[in-house]
């Protein structure tokens, strides 16, 4: 397509020589294209007619304009991330020199009247080489998804919310107006741009101290609907709401009430109004969308507005003096309304329900309310009502509770998903590690097999941490996680962090420094969950560096918290991507760094963990290849504490029995072969009626089980072995891949006494096996 490069396209930033030809082919493409120069800013050096149509532009708009200029985010959308990840896509073509295909993109589109409008776009960025083999120009083409079937469902509910005769806006869990549809607009007489992303208390100040505002915060909180009804002083009107729980915040119905409330008062004089007066009230009443209508004490109408005598088919003149049988109401209807009226007469005071009705505009349902009209001596003459059209309202209703329940499901099927994966993952893992400790204890001191066999455990332990950050960040986005707080020096939570990323310091030869205070400073935190954090820092720093870097750890007081800097001499972190380095699955923009790499969630795990304690993480660089720092914050315990509890060394295990169940025979064999060589006679099956059969003739004193076996799970083996021992201690340890609080409270119903998940810490398996 394009000739070479030079500026005949007219435009004095684009600078490219392109044949006429081509040039008019290229505008005349019926797919949408745009060509940019293949660097920042990536101005626009032409664009197909069908990309100008699509985004609302002429040609002299975007000519040598840079692209984000003149295809900004919508400013009033927190959430947008189309810029970022085009930009992501440009810079990957720029360096690798292929083409990119991204996935599906929301990118919202500015309409000549300065609203924003939302597309989902299939973009493909593809680079375009010169004759000297130079880049020349990036292809950028996009295919419009915005309608595709996959989008109708969540349009269908956009849609509704659009059409029902009420208003309607959600608040995320700031109070952020998150949607407003176009009869709040109306009502609150303020555009979507005034209110998308702003608190609603800022919009509104009144408002918090308001029974709304009352409303709104007791629905965010205990997550149950509100009904009211209220006057807001902010603009001296009435209005009723019904606010619900919402999975990001709450939505709210409302609407202006402010003429019913009049007409309702009207209602309550008209025994004592003047005919003139009378007038005056049906003109109002009978040009309001709601039904309005007055029983005699006999349960005969004596009044119906005009939108009810459309519904009935009927005059005024055909409908008074009838009841709801002889208007043709269901038996049911007539006698649960006869009975509420006869309530409202003997108490003189309101009552409210919802029903369908069959008229002739068809089925549809109606929230009404009847009322006393009290007399002079105090006694109710008659009963007023007001019924409200709710059919559109209810459909949006149930829309929006089937997605709610397609999102739970969804959710809850990644979780068990996760949790499977990660029992899976562990299985195959628990023989690896045994191994690799029977062949460390068997190479005889030979350097090469040291370091083979110190290399592959450094990768066993790498995976069983990814397997480990992928459960426990699933476990606290769902509030299934708890700390087990305990006053804790946070030195030793340092040094346990060092400890456990060891190998990976020693493998690649950085000098660690560490600098601590003289006296101990002590927190009330989960020593094993922040020494996961400071070891992740830890371990991102070794691994990031190049091989002979500088890790200075510090460990200080400051203003009432126990503060631990992680800082390196590695290849830091530009602006862009510090601003998202603890977002999931985030990997940072580390190009050409040789690390071990991860899932991206190690940060945000850390930096959720680090919260639960009520403190905060931080993390600094200034710029790619100057470094990068981490810092933790943690609140300091209160008063003074004693000696840090010494670690506890594994002790030797001795000639005990031990019993190892496994229907994975690689699992149960390595491990067999690990505790003989600790010194334990060991007896191996691998399923549950071995076990037992094995049980009473070999009288073990410990019985390291697994749980997930075909025929009879671990559970059932537990409890019949329990059966088999009634007067014999005998210590039963769950050795399995299923690690979740349920899990662990199964195994204890069961009988187990202790619950390890795999692949097992040996150090820790020793120390267990050593105490029994």
């Amino acid at each position: 397509m394009i000739a070479r490069i030079g500026s005949n396209l007219g435009f004095c930033r684009a600078r490219a020589f392109v044949t006429i030809d081509y040039l008019h082919l290229l505008r005349q493409l019926p797919g949408l294209y745009l060509l940019l120069e293949p660097r920042p800013p990536f101005r626009i050096v032409d664009a197909s007619d069908a990309y100008l149509a699509a985004t609302y532009k002429v040609r002299e708009q975007v000519a040598g304009v840079p692209l984000f200029e003149a295809f900004p985010d919508n400013p009033a959308d927190r959430d947008a991330s189309g810029v970022a990840n085009l930009r992501a896509s440009l810079e990957t073509v720029i360096a690798t020199g292929k083409t990119h295909t991204m996935a599906e993109q929301r990118y919202a589109v500015a309409r000549a009247d300065g609203r924003f409008e939302e597309r989902w776009w299939t973009p493909v960025n593809s680079p375009y080489f010169d004759a000297q083999g130079r880049l020349a120009i990036i292809v950028h083409r996009v295919e419009d998804a915005t309608h595709s079937a996959t989008r109708e469902q969540a349009f269908r509910a956009t849609e509704v919310l659009e059409s029902i005769s009420e208003g309607f806006f959600t608040l995320d869990r700031d109070y952020c107006f998150a949607y407003v549809n176009r009869e709040a607009e109306r009502i609150l007489e303020k555009s979507r741009g005034e209110l998308l992303g702003k608190l609603v208390w800022d919009v509104y100040p009144d408002l918090e101290v308001s029974e709304f505002g009352h409303a709104y915060r007791e629905v965010m909180e205990r997550r149950e609907p509100a009904v009211l009804t209220s006057f807001y002083e902010g603009d001296q009107r009435w209005y009723e709401v019904h606010a619900y729980p919402a999975p990001r915040g709450i939505a709210v119905y409302f609407r202006d009430v402010t003429q019913t409330r009049h007409a309702q008062d009207e209602l309550r004089r008209l025994a004592d109004e003047s005919d003139r007066q009378r007038r005056i009230y049906e003109t109002v009443v009978n040009n309001t969308p709601d039904l309005m209508y007055i029983f005699g004490p006999d349960h005969r109408f004596t009044y119906a507005n005009g939108p009810l005598l459309a519904i009935w088919g009927m005059t005024l003149e055909q409908a008074m003096g009838k009841s709801m049988r002889e208007i043709g109401y269901p038996e049911w209807e007539a006698e649960m309304h006869d009975r509420e009226i006869d309530q409202v007469i003997a108490t003189g005071k309101p009552i409210q329900g919802e029903v369908p009705f069959e008229g002739a505009t068809g089925l549809r349902y109606w929230d009404y309310i009847f009322a006393p009209i009290i007399g002079r001596d105090g006694s109710v003459v008659a009963v007023a009502g007001t019924a409200r059209d709710t059919t559109e309202r209810r459909a949006a209703e149930d829309e929006i509770a089937s997605q709610a329940r397609r999102l739970r499901e969804a959710d809850r099927a990644k979780d068990e998903f996760i949790a499977t994966l990660s029992h899976e993952l562990r299985n195959p893992l628990s023989p690896l590690r045994n191994a690799l400790a029977l062949l460390g204890a068997r190479s005889g001191g030979d350097a090469n097999t040291v370091r083979l066999v110190s290399t592959m455990e450094r990768q066993v332990n790498h995976l069983v941490r990814l397997v480990d950050d992928l459960l426990e960040i699933s476990r606290v986005t769902r509030g299934d996680f708890a700390l087990r707080r305990e006053r804790t020096p946070l030195a030793s939570i340092v040094r346990n962090a060092l400890e456990n990323c060891g190998p990976v310091l020693q493998a690649r030869g950085h000098t660690m420094n560490i600098t601590q205070p003289a006296a101990p400073i002590w927190v009330e935190a989960d020593p094993v969950r922040l020494a996961q954090v400071i070891g992740n820092l830890i371990d991102n720093a070794a691994k990031y560096t190049a091989p002979g870097g500088v890790i200075d750890v510090q460990v200080r007081h400051e203003d009432g918290f126990g503060v631990v800097s992680v800082r390196d001499n590695g290849p830091g972190i530009s602006p862009d991507a510090l601003q998202r380095v603890f977002e999931m699955f985030n990997r940072g923009d580390r190009h050409g760094v040789q690390g071990e790499g991860g899932l991206g969630i190690g940060l945000a795990l850390a930096k959720r963990l680090v919260r639960m304690h009520d403190g905060d993480i931080q993390a600094t660089s200034a710029g790619l290849g100057k470094g990068s720092e981490f810092t933790v914050r943690v609140p300091v315990a209160d008063a003074s504490a004693g000696d840090e509890a010494p670690h506890a060394a594994a002790g030797p295990i001795g000639r005990k029995r031990i019993l190892v169940v496994d229907d994975n025979r690689d699992a149960a064999e390595t491990l067999g072969l690990v505790l003989q060589g600790l010194g334990a006679e060991v007896h191996v099956a691998h399923d549950g009626k071995a076990a037992i059969e094995a049980f009473p003739r070999f009288q073990p004193s410990a019985v390291v089980l697994d749980i997930g076996m075909p025929e009879m799970d671990g559970y059932e083996v537990a409890r019949r072995l329990r059966d088999l021992s009634p007067g014999r201690p005998v210590s039963l340890i769950a050795l399995t891949g299923w690690g979740q609080e349920d899990d662990r409270s199964r195994a204890r119903d069961a009988g187990f006494d202790h619950h390890i998940v795999k692949p097992a810490d040996l150090h820790e398996l020793q120390q267990l096996l050593a105490s029994i």
